[in-house]
């Protein structure tokens, strides 16, 4: 991974893919973590045309993470990763419209280089 950040028993990874970025974050997302996630989304989005937030590997995920998660979207598209726990979370905080989720890695990144290409239109 490109770089990687351990603050207060969260890690958060960096992989720049071309113009997307995957941010793949561990362990236990509560108020005082999630600000320091949504410091490295936004700061992500401003790098990338694309940007997937893995959180398959988070162990704890609060209302104040979904909300911070949320308030990144506002900036540019995030594709999120979730783990059923988190998908629940996300859904009681009503994150869930601001995100597009993923159940699985691969079609995460997939769906970011999808959204992150020049739109050709022939006419």
């Amino acid at each position: 991974m490109g770089l990687r950040v351990d603050v207060d028993g969260v890690v958060v990874s960096l992989e720049q893919t071309g113009t997307v970025a995957v941010l793949a974050v561990r362990g236990c997302l509560d108020s005082g973590t999630a600000p320091v996630v949504r410091g490295r989304v936004e700061s992500a989005l401003e790098g990338s045309r694309g940007v997937v937030v893995d959180l398959s590997e988070v162990t704890f995920f609060s209302a104040d993470a979904a909300t911070a998660l949320a308030a990144a979207s506002r900036r540019g598209r995030l594709h999120v990763v979730v783990t059923p726990l988190v998908r629940r979370v996300l859904d009681a905080a009503g994150a869930t419209g601001s995100l597009d989720l993923h159940d699985f890695p691969a079609e995460a990144r997939e769906a970011a280089e999808a959204t992150a290409r020049p739109l050709l239109m022939v006419g």
